[in-house]
């Protein structure tokens, strides 16, 4: 197998565990919103499930660059710890007390992986679609985060993992978190371009200045939909 021919494999195989963990997180949230004993375990277990996938993947394929997409995600996620803060005391439209269980800071124990997930999933579509069609597909993906992970919003009540209060909605997902995360997603884009270049110092980085964003768009967001124009 030539190199051109190797690569063009693992993309397609890249594509395929990303969603696969898309289609899984979207059919599990489906689940656990009817059913009454869904709490914190189930989020807990869900993204146990994700991990378990790609790192499966990562080591069948030895996709050094999954392998840095994680750690970005990682990265990520922690960092985006002070933006759930923030969310719970700062602006109080952020209420985790629904699912119970351990709390790292203000957020759920396993908010970290959560996020991980969801920075894998849309830094390696970002990348791949700004690759195929430069900033019209970053922009495409802004779109795809603003509808995807809303849905995870919307659903978290009936989940038990979350609920926002106290600010404007659509329904039961704010404005400003629908706003927020068409500029993640599109943060997460730009910045996972930079990890093909497999240095672990630059995914470090790229996912700190990722965990930043998350609290930056939300803020900027927030600060317009639900301060200014109230």
């Amino acid at each position: 197998m030539n190199t051109d021919t190797a690569q063009s494999t693992l993309e397609t195989a890249r594509l395929r565990v990303v969603m696969a963990t898309i289609a899984l997180n979207i059919l599990a949230v489906f689940w656990f919103a009817v059913v009454p004993w869904s709490n914190w375990r189930t989020g807990l277990a869900l993204n146990v499930v994700d991990n378990a996938i790609l790192i499966f993947h990562v080591i069948r394929r030895r996709d050094r660059f999954m392998a840095h997409l994680m750690f970005f995600g990682l990265v990520t996620g922690v960092v985006e710890l002070a933006a759930d803060a923030w969310l719970v005391v700062g602006t109080r439209t952020l209420d985790y007390s629904l699912g119970g269980g351990p709390m790292l800071w203000r957020s759920p124990v396993w908010m970290p992986l959560a996020w991980e997930v969801v920075a894998v999933q849309f830094g390696y579509i970002g990348a791949r679609l700004t690759d195929r069609w430069g900033s019209i597909g970053l922009l495409a993906t802004g779109i795809l985060g603003a509808i995807n992970i809303p849905f995870y919003e919307e659903m978290a009540r009936r989940t038990n993992w979350w609920a926002y209060s106290n600010c404007r909605m659509f329904l039961h997902t704010p404005y400003y978190i629908i706003a927020g995360e068409y500029l993640i997603a599109v943060f997460f884009g730009v910045l996972a371009n930079d990890l093909r270049k497999e240095k672990p110092g630059l995914t470090f980085g790229a996912g700190a200045v990722a965990g930043a964003s998350v609290f930056i768009c939300y803020g900027l967001a927030y600060e317009l939909i639900d301060c200014v124009y109230r």
